[in-house]
């Protein structure tokens, strides 16, 4: 790699999501950093009406990236304990026997999104406890047939929680805050957030639960209870490094876990997940349902680049070899989801960095 410029990536990055805002989103925050060093940070925007302006210290409820800063790397520390195996199943375990059509679905089935089970299903509709949302996971299981597609479903990753509350007989934020949070003393990162909303960046206005502020916005997590292995961390751009950084340098996991983890898995199926994360692939000749939503890293990103996406307008796209992380938390969902413009700025993003460190 040759000398990076930073005046002039900071420069280039302004620009263009300087020129996003509020067009694409009402506000951002964005880190880029090269061996946990911060090449860039910056955050714009505000929304007037509620008083709010973004920082760099801003809270965002991170929604899918909780599948992968969760219950992904949760998962992995067991697997790299001995604990479980990527190939037990449900039924192995010894888990949920009241509902035996989940037994079929091994662990691997459930992380790479080859269980297939449908993409999404509003299971609070039912119940509002675990139960409930174990009963309708179970319906669509009965008509799952595993391992012949790649189908990404919030359903594997809200089971998956499920399954690391009873591995480890406590609740997932619990969990989490033990493993993660209190071992790379973070503060502002977690569940159903403690801290003041003037600090969290408001989501949607919703019919049903007016502005969501300072809750999450995913309803199947929200009718849990705000905690699920699919969606409800909270965290900042800063705190996003540090785990990513501690993911990379063997301290929460160790390497080999973690190539494992970013690597493909469904090349044979014409996919791209490895454990929990998204790679970028040369496209197979036929694409899996859920293959292209690794566009999101832009053209220049090499292939082994790996990252996730959440629904509230928020990414993170990783390199290895280079050792750079991008994180861009947008605020696309306010005040409504219906604005997808934040798609083509992630590619924006990440076509400046990569080109300014190519």
């Amino acid at each position: 790699m040759s000398t990076i410029d930073e005046e002039k990536l900071s420069t280039e990055i302004d620009s263009v999501l300087h020129d996003n805002v509020p067009s694409s989103t009402r506000g951002l925050s964005a880190l880029v950093s090269l061996d946990g060093k911060v090449l860039y940070q910056n955050a714009f925007g505000q929304i007037d009406e509620l008083g709010f302006s973004y920082n760099k210290d801003t809270i965002f409820d991170l929604a899918s990236l909780t599948k992968p800063l969760v219950t992904s790397l949760l998962m992995c520390r067991l697997l790299a304990k001995g604990k479980i195996s990527l190939k037990d199943s449900i039924a192995d375990i010894g888990l949920f026997g009241e509902f035996p059509n989940l037994g079929k679905f091994t662990i691997e089935n459930l992380m790479t999104h080859t269980s297939g089970l449908i993409p999404d299903k509003p299971l609070y509709t039912a119940g509002r406890d675990r139960r409930a949302y174990l009963s309708g996971i179970e319906v669509e299981a009965e008509k799952a047939t595993v391992n012949k597609k790649e189908l990404y479903s919030d359903l594997n990753y809200i089971l998956l929680g499920f399954v690391l509350e009873e591995l480890h007989n406590k609740p997932l934020d619990t969990i989490w805050k033990h493993e993660v949070a209190e071992k790379l003393g973070l503060k502002n990162s977690g569940f159903n957030p403690h801290q003041s909303k003037e600090r969290i960046a408001p989501t949607e206005v919703t019919e049903e639960r007016g502005l969501v502020w300072g809750k999450v916005h995913d309803e199947k997590s929200y009718y849990l209870g705000g905690v699920a292995g699919h969606a409800g961390l909270f965290s900042t751009a800063s705190e996003i490094n540090r785990i990513i950084h501690s993911l990379a340098n063997g301290e929460l996991l160790q390497r080999s876990v973690w190539e494992l983890a970013t690597r493909n898995k469904n090349a044979h199926l014409g996919g791209m997940f490895g454990l929990g994360w998204m790679t970028k692939v040369p496209v197979p000749e036929v694409k899996s349902e859920s293959f292209d939503f690794n566009g999101f890293m832009g053209e220049f990103s090499p292939y082994g680049t790996f990252g996730h996406t959440g629904f509230t307008g928020t990414s993170i796209c990783i390199n290895s070899d280079m050792k750079l992380a991008c994180i861009l938390l947008t605020n696309r969902v306010y005040p409504t989801r219906e604005n997808i413009k934040n798609l083509r700025l992630r590619r924006l993003f990440h076509n400046t960095v990569f080109l300014n460190l190519s």
